[in-house]
C-alpha cells in the first residue's frame, strides 16, 4: 500500500520578507531529490498574510496549498510596545485556531515563524513535531537562545552601557550594536524575545537561513549546546522578485544597461525602510559629494514632503537615478553595472547581495539590523558599517555617507578587503546549495526527518 504524503504546515509572519523567504524554503523542500514526491505543503495564512500572499508569491513550479485562518480581533500597534510585541501577541491569539487547522489538514509537522512559538503547545497537543524557520542569521539565533541567561547580566537600558555583550561563537558585541527590540530590558519587545529563546529549546529542530561558510564559528557553538535541538542551516534561501514590483522595474534596469560595469552604487532600504525628509537631504548631499553613479530607491516616512535638496535631480541627471518606489532588488543586484550596495542590513537583502557578489555598506535602521551591520563588518568581513547615531533616531551625516560610498567603490583598503571577501563568499554561497554542499546535505537530512514523521 502506497504511503501517504507528509503534509507540512507552514505558519509565516504576515510580513513581506518572512513570507517570501518561507515560500522559497518550502519550494526547496518539495523539489529536493530525497523528497521523491512524498511531501506536500499547506500554508496557514492569517487574513493579514493572505492579503499579501498573491502579490508576493509568483507562479511556482510546485503545488502549495493554502488554508485560511479566521479573522479575529487583534491589538493595534499603538496598544503594544512595538512590532515584535504585536506579532508575538498576534500568534498567541491565533494559537487555538492554528491547532484546529493543523488537525483539519492532518499535518505531519508544522514549521513556524520565529515569532510564533506560542503555537508549539498546539503541536504538542496534536503530537506532531514543530520546527522553526529562522529567517535571520545564526548570530541572531545564538543571541536569542542566550537571552534568558544573558538578561540578568545586562542593565535595564543599553543606550549608554559602555560594555560588550558576549555570546559563545560571536565577536563581543558593543551594547550600542544590539538589536532594537533588546535595547530596553523591561520593554515587551525584549521580554517576548526572551520567551522565544526559551521556547526554541522545545522544538524538534531549528532551520536558520544561513550557511556554514559564512557563520561556521557561531553554528559550531550553537550545535555544541546540548540544550538546543538540531540545527539545519539550509541557506541561502533567496527571495524572488514578484508582482510586488508592480512591473515598474524596467526603467531602472534599462538605465543600468547604459552604465559601465561595476560603476553604480545601489541604495535600497527594504520594505519598511523609510527616511525623514531631513535625513534624505543629508544622504543626498553625501551621495552627490561621493562623485559616484547611483540608483536610489527612496521612500520617505509618511507625511514627509520632498526629501531631496533643491536642484539635486537636475545636477544628478545622467549620473544617478532616484525612484520613490519599490524596485526589483534581486535583478538590480544581479546587474553587471552594480558595484556596491548601501542596504538597511535586513538578512534577506544581505544574502541576495552576497549571492551576486556585491559588496555592502550597511546602514541599520530597525529590527536586528544593528547586530547584522556589526557582525558583517567585524566578524564576516563582507561589509562596511555606517555609523548611525541611535540616540538621535539613527541620524547619519552626509560626511559618513560620502566616506563609506567612496570606500565601498574602491578608494580604501577596507573596500578592497571587503570586495575580496565578498567574491569568496559568493562562490561559497552557491557551493553550499549545490548538490553535495553543506546546505544541500542539511536539507537532505531534514527531509529525511520530516518523511519519518508520517503515519504508515
Amino acid at each position: 500500500m502506497e504511503k501517504k504524503k507528509s503534509n507540512l504546515a507552514f505558519l509565516p509572519t504576515p510580513a513581506v520578507g518572512h513570507i517570501q523567504s518561507t515560500v522559497e524554503f518550502a519550494k526547496r523542500l518539495l523539489l529536493h531529490p530525497s523528497a521523491s514526491g512524498q511531501l506536500s505543503v499547506t500554508f496557514l495564512l492569517t487574513p493579514a498574510a493572505a492579503s499579501l500572499f498573491p502579490f508576493l508569491v509568483p507562479p511556482t513550479n510546485v503545488e502549495i496549498a493554502v488554508h485560511l485562518l479566521p479573522d479575529i480581533e487583534v491589538p493595534t500597534l499603538d496598544a503594544t510596545d512595538g512590532i515584535e510585541d504585536l506579532i508575538s501577541l498576534y500568534f498567541q491569539l491565533y494559537a487555538p485556531h492554528v491547532e484546529s487547522a493543523l488537525a483539519a489538514i492532518s499535518a505531519s509537522a508544522v514549521i513556524i515563524d520565529l515569532f510564533a512559538t506560542a503555537v508549539i503547545d498546539a503541536a504538542k497537543d496534536l503530537n506532531i513535531p514543530a520546527y522553526v524557520f529562522f529567517t535571520s542569521n545564526a548570530a541572531m539565533l545564538a543571541l536569542t537562545l542566550h537571552l534568558p541567561a544573558l538578561c540578568n547580566e545586562l542593565p535595564e537600558e543599553l543606550w549608554t552601557f559602555p560594555g560588550e555583550v558576549k555570546v559563545s561563537g560571536l565577536a563581543p558585541i558593543p551594547a550600542i550594536s544590539m538589536p532594537c527590540p533588546l535595547m530596553k530590558k523591561k520593554n515587551r519587545c525584549c521580554t517576548c524575545f526572551i520567551y522565544h529563546g526559551q521556547r526554541f529549546k522545545e522544538l524538534r529542530g531549528i532551520i536558520p537561513n544561513t550557511f556554514w561558510a559564512i557563520e561556521q564559528q557561531v553554528l559550531s557553538a550553537i550545535e555544541s549546546d546540548k540544550s538546543v535541538p538540531p540545527v539545519h542551516p539550509i541557506g541561502p534561501v533567496l527571495c524572488v522578485d514578484s508582482a510586488a514590483a508592480g512591473g515598474e522595474g524596467d526603467e531602472c534596469l534599462l538605465w543600468l544597461d547604459t552604465q559601465p560595469a561595476g560603476s553604480v552604487v545601489f541604495l535600497c532600504f527594504g520594505s519598511m525602510g523609510r527616511m525623514t525628509a531631513a535625513q534624505a537631504a543629508e544622504a543626498a548631499a553625501g551621495i552627490e559629494r561621493s562623485g559616484h553613479r547611483f540608483l536610489w530607491s527612496l521612500r520617505l516616512a509618511e507625511g514627509e514632503g520632498e526629501g531631496l535638496p533643491l536642484g539635486f535631480r537636475e545636477r544628478m541627471n545622467g549620473r544617478g537615478m532616484v525612484l520613490e518606489r519599490w524596485v526589483p532588488q534581486v535583478e538590480v543586484l544581479g546587474h553587471a553595472a552594480v558595484g556596491g550596495f548601501v542596504t538597511h542590513g535586513g538578512w534577506n537583502s544581505c544574502l541576495e547581495s552576497l549571492w551576486h557578489g556585491v559588496p555592502m555598506v550597511v546602514w541599520p535602521m530597525y529590527a536586528e539590523q544593528h547586530l547584522n551591520a556589526f557582525m558583517m563588518a567585524a566578524d564576516m568581513g563582507v561589509a562596511a558599517e555606517i555609523k548611525a547615531d541611535r540616540r538621535l533616531g539613527g541620524w547619519v551625516t552626509a560626511q559618513e555617507v560620502e566616506t563609506k560610498v567612496r570606500g565601498l567603490m574602491g578608494e580604501s583598503e577596507e573596500g578592497r578587503k571587503v570586495r575580496e571577501r565578498v567574491r569568496e563568499i559568493k562562490e561559497a554561497s552557491r557551493a553550499a546549495v549545490d548538490i553535495g554542499g553543506s546546505s544541500w546535505a542539511a536539507l537532505e537530512k531534514l527531509v529525511g526527518e520530516l518523511l519519518s514523521e508520517r503515519e504508515e
